[in-house]
């Protein structure tokens, strides 16, 4: 993999903000540390800084290449490979782990212990789901019965203004965020005042505001009667736009993308839907686009990929074959979505693409992983196009009866895990033929490319390449445009009637970013595509303008000004003005010289007057669990996916996001109330002892990082020793001391601070606790896998329970003896004959006996048929080294649990699934939904706070939710 460094004029932002940020912080800082150490602290900042300006006096200044290889040699080691982590978890740098990868996430979490998800297990769980909605709630007695659900948003996500974030990084300005978001679809009617937009989240369902132009829109949900709010497509009704289409399935394919249930079809805008269409055909499935013919609103064709499923607070979704699920590729129907025909994926015959297993293993000519987009001809709509993983590009002349390559690959399927992706637009010239622009990249080598062809319609259409690696020529500014992610960061978008105009979207170019460009992650041409400008970051100022997010999925423009694009992303949506304006001065302070300022010259000739957020009132954030501080049950952190780790305000539906990147687990410290932590993905971890301020982040995860654990951690703070905090990872670590080690807080900031640390010691000082490493083979059955799970009660200051993915449980009695290997655990679940070999997802311990607790799991009861059940009450006996597993699923029937907590003050159960969450009220032997108020949506984990009598749940596309307890 690339190398990939923070560019030092960067590193000197950065210190002086640092220097910046503490002085006005000073009293917060005061709060955690001493004086002196302050002192040190901002002496080291601003020696920092000087040395940094020097370097950056004797740096070269130009191309990407020379300012990597410099970086090389100035940076101490320590502090580059240091960087280069950091780096990875900042958005489009490696942070997604496409599809064809998340096999080093171990088993997924709803597989485990076997490799696949059937379609009947998947259907049975829906149909469980559908008996607690028609069950009702937990209770209708006023008294006993919980509050309805209330969305804590955040409704206003605010990435604030920070000096850590410029136009040498991404977002370089207060912006707010919203959640992945996947297509858009404009009313072609669309004028001031009356803009019609739908946009679908990833995991939010559908959202329409209805005056996209005015300075803030107002966005209504629509979705609440979605069997799953999993979305990838939304397609209008070219004969009637009040006739809309929605996609479930995410085709993005991203370790946490959902596959679908099929079409949604709405009559009057969004405002009622009808029941899932085409299900026979697309569930399980995710569906990537739509195309309806303007000459036939009955006839339709849709493109299908494979899908992912699974999603818990600490792994992700996998591809998954789904045995019983229909074939993946494009369909076609000509009643409305009465009856479909499958008609192609990627091979000339869909003869061999109907036995999935062989296509899954590459035996046939079909495409692995299916189509992605379907377009039709602007001249003659039974004239279709479809682009294909890893099978390039392909023309039907006959409204899909035949089909022919028109564009091959650019790379051996095999070698990029076939998860090669092109994106096409097509567009009608004045003489009548139709050009075609085309986008094709994937995983490895060649880079990323376009191509234009002038007449795709007919015969053996020529294809001419713009792209360059040169940047001496024009074609520089589409050179790798969507990197190694092109399976998940790729659109072509030309507006109709505007056969020059063509937007192209991809992924931040890092290395780029404040020096030939401004990151170039959307371009657009206004010529054909001779010439393309970086539309990435707006005119308002040079170093901290306004910028879209680094993850680039989709476009649109206003019907009545082609240059006025919505654009959406992994930060949500976002609008551009419609007018230009030349920044290409900023150039001449990037240090740059011949052809590579004349290319930024060019480059940001022309760029947006002004970007602006859409995303107020969008509550779609992908939260994969919450925090909440033991001195104020209001205040919450959550992490996020590619949109960093949040905090709330008293402000309500304010969030602030502390740390950028891809947010995993958070916490607090239940003696210092300044204290917070946080992770990225893998055991990477950050404490902050200033009320979670972005400059006072400091890494502390060298000891534990890669370390075989899960994509996202379970990460504690001790609930009753302050310092004390406990990690999974194959076994159990444990720091005493925030990770601190010998070192002084100032000491910790100086070598392990984000942002201005120079890493020349070992920052954490994590220890494994036990002499054996609690996945191994020497404890017997069911051995590798990963920790996924640890707690700790406040009964004491020493008990300690753990699982692992393949639902091993331990507990220990003295988890805080010295020295570390003089901790022992107990192996329990062996001392039960109950006790399933699946994925462990919860343990809730019952503050009244530490011996006692309930463990819930994910996977499927038939899947280990003699040991069915997702929650169990386990009850612990070290005097006899005895347990208990008892079943107290009941009738949740065969239903994946994401999480499980206990109400120690009514001992009520509430547990989570990925369509929302249930209570057992004690002494009850059944389980209903929790409350009303809240959609069918993915809650992949549950904070309770018994005392302040209130329950969290963390939504993975519709952000935050709490519920007020009885």
């Amino acid at each position: 993999m690339k190398r990939i460094l923070l560019p030092l004029s960067l590193l000197a932002l950065l210190s002086f903000g640092v220097v910046l940020a503490l002085t006005t912080h000073a009293r917060n800082m005061a709060l955690s540390m001493p004086v002196a150490r302050k002192e040190s602290s901002d002496t080291h900042a601003s020696g920092l800084a000087e040395k940094t300006k020097t370097k950056m006096a004797t740096e070269s200044n130009q191309a990407e290449s020379e300012r990597d290889a410099d970086s090389e040699h100035d940076l101490p080691p320590a502090l580059g490979r240091h960087l280069e982590k950091l780096m990875k978890t900042i958005p489009g740098k490696g942070g997604e782990g496409p599809a064809s990868s998340a096999a080093e996430w171990k088993f997924r979490a709803q597989a485990y212990p076997e490799k696949d998800i059937s379609l009947a297990k998947i259907e049975g769980a829906r149909a469980a789901h559908a008996a607690h909605l028609a069950r009702g709630f937990a209770s209708t007695n006023a008294v006993s019965a919980p509050a309805s659900w209330v969305s804590l948003g955040p409704s206003n996500a605010l990435y604030p203004f920070s000096v850590f974030r410029n136009s040498e990084s991404y977002v370089p300005n207060a912006y707010s965020a919203g959640g992945r978001t996947t297509a858009l679809a404009i009313d072609p009617a669309c004028v001031p005042g009356n803009c019609r937009m739908w946009a679908t989240p990833a995991g939010g369902g559908v959202w329409r505001t209805n005056d996209a132009l005015q300075p803030q829109p107002v966005w209504t949900y629509l979705s609440a009667s979605f069997g799953i709010n999993a979305a990838g497509s939304v397609e209008l009704d070219p004969n009637n736009s009040n006739n809309v289409w929605v996609g479930t399935g995410e085709a993005n394919a991203s370790v946490d993308s959902d596959a679908g249930v099929g079409l949604y079809e709405s009559t009057d805008g969004g405002d009622t839907w009808s029941a899932p269409i085409g299900k026979n055909v697309f569930n399980a499935r995710s569906i990537g686009s739509i195309a309806i013919d303007p000459a036939d609103s009955n006839t339709m064709y849709v493109a299908t990929t494979l899908g992912v499923r699974g999603i818990s607070s600490v792994a992700g979704g996998e591809v998954v074959l789904v045995p019983g699920a229909p074939p993946w590729g494009l369909y076609k129907s000509t009643d409305g979505g009465f009856t479909w025909s499958f008609i192609f994926n990627g091979a000339a015959s869909t003869a061999g693409c109907r036995n999935t297993l062989n296509v899954a293993n590459n035996l046939t000519p079909c495409s692995v992983q299916g189509v992605r987009r379907v377009v039709l001809d602007p001249s003659d709509p039974n004239i279709v196009y479809a682009s294909v993983y890893a099978k390039g590009v392909w023309r039907s002349n006959d409204g899909g009866n035949t089909w022919a390559q028109i564009f091959l690959p650019i790379a051996d399927p095999v070698a990029t895990g076939f998860a090669e992706r092109p994106e096409i637009a097509v567009t009608r010239l004045p003489g009548g033929h139709t050009r075609m622009y085309l986008s094709i990249g994937q995983v490895g080598t060649p880079p990323a490319q376009v191509f234009i062809s002038q007449n795709a319609a007919l015969g053996t259409p020529s294809f001419f390449p713009i792209s360059s690696a040169n940047p001496a020529s024009p074609g520089y500014a589409t050179y790798d445009l969507c990197t190694s992610q092109c399976w998940y960061d790729n659109f072509v978008y030309t507006p109709p009637g505007n056969p020059d105009i063509v937007y192209i979207g991809g992924a931040y170019q890092y290395g780029e970013t404040g020096n030939i460009s401004n990151g170039r992650g959307v371009v657009l041409s206004t010529d054909g595509g001779k010439t393309f400008t970086d539309m990435t970051m707006d005119a308002t100022d040079a170093l901290h303008p306004n910028g879209l997010h680094p993850d680039e999925h989709s476009l649109v423009t206003n019907p009545g000004n082609p240059l006025q694009f919505f654009e959406t992303n992994d930060g949500g949506i976002m609008r551009s003005s419609g007018a230009l304006a030349n920044i290409s001065g900023n150039c001449s302070s990037r240090g740059l010289s011949g052809a590579v300022l004349s290319r930024c010259q060019q480059l940001l000739s022309q760029v947006p007057t002004q970007l602006q957020g859409l995303n107020r009132g969008l509550t779609t954030l992908q939260f994969y669990s919450l925090s909440v501080s033991p001195f104020n049950s209001t205040l919450v952190q959550g992490g996020t996916q590619d949109n960093g780790t949040w905090q709330s305000t008293t402000t309500p539906g304010l969030f602030r996001q502390t740390m950028f990147g891809d947010g995993g687990q958070s916490g607090f410290d239940v003696v210092n109330p300044n204290f917070r932590f946080h992770t990225y993905y893998l055991a990477q971890v950050d404490v902050n002892f200033s009320n979670g301020a972005t400059f006072d982040w400091n890494w502390i995860g060298d000891p534990i990082v890669e370390t075989g654990e899960e994509f996202y951690v379970p990460i504690i703070s001790d609930p009753k020793v302050s310092g004390t905090m406990f990690v999974g990872t194959a076994t159990v670590y444990r720091t005493k001391t925030h990770g601190m080690g010998t070192m002084s807080l100032a000491e910790l900031r100086e070598h392990c601070n984000e942002f201005t640390g120079d890493f020349t010691v070992e920052c954490g000082d994590w220890v494994t606790i036990g002499g054996t490493s609690l996945t191994s083979p020497i404890l017997g059955t069911w051995a590798g896998g990963s920790v996924v799970a640890v707690q700790r009660t406040a009964a004491d200051t020493s008990t300690l329970w753990v699982a692992t993915s393949t639902g091993r449980v331990f507990v220990s009695h003295n988890a805080d003896a010295e020295p570390n290997i003089a901790v022992a655990f107990s192996r329990i679940d062996k001392r039960s004959s109950a006790a399933p070999n699946r994925f462990v997802t919860g343990i809730a311990i019952d503050p009244a006996n530490k011996n006692h607790g309930w463990i819930s799991y994910s996977g499927y009861s038939a899947s280990t048929p003699s040991t069915p059940g997702h929650v169990f009450e386990v009850t612990y006996n070290p005097v006899a080294q005895t347990a208990t597993f008892n079943d107290r699923s009941y009738n949740l029937q065969d239903l994946p649990i994401n999480g499980v907590v206990l109400d120690s003050v009514t001992e009520d159960l509430y547990a989570c699934s990925d369509f929302g969450v249930y209570r057992l009220p004690s002494g009850s032997t059944s389980w209903r939904l929790a409350a009303k108020g809240m959609p069918n949506v993915e809650i992949s984990g549950l904070t309770i706070v018994p005392n302040a009598r209130l329950l969290y749940a963390a939504s993975h596309g519709l952000g935050a939710w709490v519920l007020n307890l009885p």
